[in-house]
This record gives C-alpha cells, structure tokens and sequence, in this order.
C-alpha cells in the first residue's frame, strides 16, 4: 500500500473512532481496527505526519489523537460515504411530515423538529424566499357585528391574517363585495409592491367603495408585510447547551446566534450548492467557530426555494446527518410542491 493511501486511511479510522467514542484515539486502538496489517511503529510516524500536516492534534501529551477542523474537511471532502436513509427510517419521516402537510408553515416547522429529533443538534428551516411570492388569494371572514378578518394567501402557501373594524354593519354581502373588488385589484401582485402607495392608489380607483374599504385596505397591507419577510422554523437549540463538546459559553453564543433570523437566513442562502458542510471558521461567523453546519437546499417545483440544516459540533457523524438532511430536503421539496401545485 502507498504511504499517501496508508495516511488517509489511518485519518479515516482516526476520525471514525473519534466520532463513535469521543475518546482521543492511540495507535494501539488503530492497530486492532484496522483492516490492513502495519506496525504500530509505521502508525505511529503517519499519525506524527498527520498532525505536521494540521490533521491532527494531541490533546494532552500521553493521549491519542484527535481530528482537527482541517482533518475534518479532508474526511468529509474525500474519504467518508453518505449511506442513503433506511427505508424503515424514511417510511417514518414521510409519516411524520404528512400528519403536518395541510400548510406550508406546518410541514417546514415538523421538517426542523424531525431532524432535531434524528441528530439531537439544533435544526433549521427557512420558508420558500418572500421577494418572489405574490398575492395568491384574499378571504374575509366575518368575526362580529363590526369587524371582520382579512385572510391573505400567498403563492408560496404562507397564511397571514389581520382582523379590521368597519363603521357599518358586516354581513355576507358586504364581504362578498370585498372579496370580488380587492381580489380583482391585488390577485397576482408581488408581495414587495404591496406599498402604502399600492393601497392608495387601488383605494382611489375602486370610486364609491373606496369610501368603505380603507380598514380592509390597510389590513391586507399589514398582512402582506408580515407575509414579505423570510420565515424561519428553529427547533432544538436548547440541546447545544448540553453537548460535551461545546463549553456552556460557546453554546450559548452559538444559541445567540440561531436567534438572530436574519443572520441565520443569510448564512443558510449563500451558495448554490445542493449541500455545505461548513466546519468551524468557515462559516466565518465567531459564534460558529466551534460548530459545523450541514446545509441542505430544497427545490419547488424545480426552482430553488428554501434551506434545511443542522447546526451542532465538529465531532458530529457526518455521514449519517449529511443523509438525513438531504433526504428531509427532497422530501419537503416534494411536498411542498404538491401542496402549492395542488
């Protein structure tokens, strides 16, 4: 066997046991594992190599050996294998995601409690990106003698709803009234142009309603607001606080961090790629710097709509979370496209 192919399939070994045990690994522990015969004096000078190279690093001086972020990388980037998801464990993700498949908002916040759950990390989604949704429906229904609530359904299957006081007695006609006229003004209009200046100029030319549908107006601009901004669904961010791995201060940053949503969002849509993993530094975030995050894309109706990642340690099994992310991902994916194409 070639030095260089010995190397790599000592660190594969290295960052296999780590991973299992979390226990810093010797050559002896190598020796018995292996499934090729060498010397523990051979092991012994790769593993000093290893650690030359930035591979791997020596916690205490009369310990093993542990994976640095770097030996990380290379294990992730060109020795490890993603083993697909058991048909057992799909059948009971897919059974799972079904009993919350009525809304979108539902389906993405079980997709983050599931894979919380599976991974024991914390675990995020971000709904299908507001800039590109629009105005898919307006409902009203009737909600007392002088009020009444505005139902906003967007392209993307998000549901906003915001109650509004009339002058006048609210009955069915009334309603109907206002769900043919602001249907016909706002159906198909972009959710970031429903402006103060939008609701103005369709209030004007609706002529004589305009005298009766400004709170209706102004309930449909709140509604759509609250609609235009990227939703996430954060679940399991309290289990960082127990991993060994993380100092109770790191993983209270990390926390932090997850609670910032605009950050989160920014970090989660960067990149075309299918699926990240970003160890440590690369994430380029301070409170990410002893964390990695496994990021996952899903596509609706073939267009790239949303994120679904694990944040968690750098000791983390890789293989088995990078799995099970990309399969919540087409799975969501799948159904939030027969949800909104239905």
């Amino acid at each position: 066997m070639q030095p260089a192919i010995r190397k790599l399939k000592i660190l594969e070994a290295i960052v296999d046991s780590y991973i299992g045990t979390g226990e810093p690994v010797g050559s002896k522990t190598l020796c018995d594992g292996l499934d090729f015969n060498v010397s523990s004096a051979t092991i012994r000078n790769d593993m000093s190599e290893l650690s030359e190279l930035g591979l791997l690093t020596q916690p205490h001086t009369s310990s093993g050996r542990v994976p640095t972020n770097l030996g990380y990388r290379i294990y992730v980037d060109k020795l490890m294998s993603v083993k697909p998801v058991s048909p057992k464990e799909q059948g009971a993700i897919k059974a799972s995601l079904l009993l919350h498949s009525d809304a979108p908002e539902h389906l993405l916040s079980e997709a983050a409690q599931i894979l919380s759950d599976i991974t024991r990390y914390a675990a995020v989604v971000t709904s299908p990106p507001a800039d590109r949704a629009y105005v898919k429906r307006i409902k009203f229904v009737q909600t007392g003698n002088h009020t009444a609530m505005a139902v906003l359904i967007t392209s993307t299957g998000m549901v906003r709803t915001r109650l509004f006081r009339c002058d006048f007695v609210v009955n069915d006609e009334v309603l109907s009234l206002f769900d043919n006229a602001l249907n016909d003004k706002l159906q198909g209009t972009m959710l970031v142009d429903v402006t103060p200046a939008f609701i103005q100029s369709a209030a004007i030319s609706l002529g004589e309603l305009s005298m009766i549908v400004p709170n209706a107006l102004i309930a449909i601009h709140d509604a759509a607001k609250d609609a235009a901004t990227t939703n996430i669904a954060l679940e399991g961010q309290s289990k960082l606080l127990f991993l060994p791995e993380f100092s109770f201060e790191s993983a209270r940053q990390t926390v932090d961090f997850l609670n910032r949503t605009n950050d989160i969002t920014k970090l989660l849509n960067e990149g075309d790629e299918p699926t990240r993993v970003l160890i440590g530094e690369e994430t380029k975030i301070p409170e990410l710097s002893e964390a990695s995050v496994i990021i996952s894309k899903y596509n609706v109706s073939d267009v790239c709509s949303g994120a679904i990642a694990v944040i968690g340690p750098t000791r983390m099994n890789y293989s088995k979370t990078i799995a099970n992310t990309e399969y919540l991902a087409d799975t969501v994916g799948t159904m939030l496209s027969g949800i909104l194409n239905g």
